[in-house]
């Protein structure tokens, strides 16, 4: 082997360690199904390889928790294109008609069987626009969440309507309601118990937090403990719900706080660049808008890049967080969603 050669696969090797040294033991986390579900989590795949910086590399699990929603050929393949390590498992026995629980379900499974410092909780309809640098977490934080962005089925506190349920998932969930802290909402800035979106949840695997959700979470649902006592028409990233399942809006994250609060106390909110709600864009005040919305680094989108919405979305602006390759790239892609 020549001096050049030799100079060569020592200079390759040596690249290949430094990646396995600077890449973070994150794992990313979503569900994946046919359908609008499946589109929306290979665009998020897409961006996590592409725009994440030291993450790109890291490991990404992509879970259908339910039975009847194996995803297509087509997109399978493309899952092995990205190094997506894709998880066929019916998890969600006990509330298949509910979405919601897909998550839990995944994220507790993943937190047991993949042994990961970090997990990265995350909706199918979100996409990665910069490095999240604050996935690595400071040693005394265990998890980092975005406030809701706003109030909904939170409590402002005993006068609230919503606050007999908060009181009956404490006492299902052998939590402390007044252990659970205040915060402020995003985008209409109202005082509330812990409330965070699940959209983004950033842990440290080894607190057990997830498991604690689905354990709780469940419980909750099999005492039939819901936030709203009448059917429901949602509009969620996947589509329009069913009704019965509208009862249950925002009771994954409700229980969520427990979960956290009952765990630790070393909790972190993300700055407000970081699961971006697109639905309320048009709510939070302009000034802080501004400030803000430039330098996401992650978005949720919801619905707002289907053919329908996307003349509405405001990613798209001048002014708005894509670089000029990013808004080629969702151009091109947000048409098949």
């Amino acid at each position: 082997m020549s001096v050049i050669s030799s100079s060569r696969v020592l200079s390759e090797e040596i690249e290949k360690a430094s990646a396995k040294v600077t890449t973070p033991d994150v794992g990313f986390v979503a569900c994946i199904e046919r359908g609008e579900l499946e589109r929306q989590a290979l665009l998020l795949f897409e961006s996590i390889r592409s725009y994440t910086g030291r993450f790109r590399d890291c490991a990404i699990y992509a879970l259908s928790p339910r039975a009847g929603y194996a995803i297509s050929e087509n997109a399978r393949r493309r899952l092995d294109e990205l190094g997506v390590n894709y998880i066929d498992a019916v998890l969600n026995t006990g509330f298949p008609e509910n979405g919601c629980a897909n998550r839990v379900a995944a994220a507790a499974y993943i937190e047991e069987k993949r042994l990961h410092e970090i997990l990265v909780i995350l909706d199918s309809d979100t996409l990665f626009l910069r490095e999240p640098n604050a996935f690595l977490l400071r040693p005394d934080v265990d998890v980092a969440v975005r406030p809701e962005a706003c109030k909904g089925a939170g409590t402002t506190g005993p006068s609230d309507p919503f606050d007999a349920y908060w009181r009956d998932l404490c006492r299902c969930c052998g939590v402390d309601y007044e252990q659970i802290p205040w915060i402020e909402s995003f985008a209409d800035r109202r005082r509330i118990k812990a409330y965070y979106n699940g959209g983004l949840q950033v842990v440290r695997a080894k607190v057990g937090i997830m498991q604690r959700w689905a354990d709780f979470y469940f419980a909750s649902l099999r005492q039939q403990l819901v936030p709203f006592p009448e059917d429901r028409r949602i509009r969620s990233g996947a589509g329009w719900q069913d009704p019965g399942v509208g009862r249950t809006w925002g009771s994954d994250q409700a229980v969520l706080s427990l979960a956290i609060w009952s765990s630790t106390r070393r909790v972190q909110e993300l700055e407000p660049t970081y699961n971006y709600s697109l639905l309320v864009h048009n709510s939070v005040e302009p000034e802080r808008r501004d400030r803000i919305f430039p330098h996401l680094v992650h978005v949720h989108y919801h619905f707002m890049l289907h053919e329908d919405s996307v003349s509405k979305n405001p990613l798209f602006d001048e002014s708005g967080p894509l670089s000029p390759e990013q808004r080629a790239w969702l151009s091109h892609d947000y048409k098949r969603l």
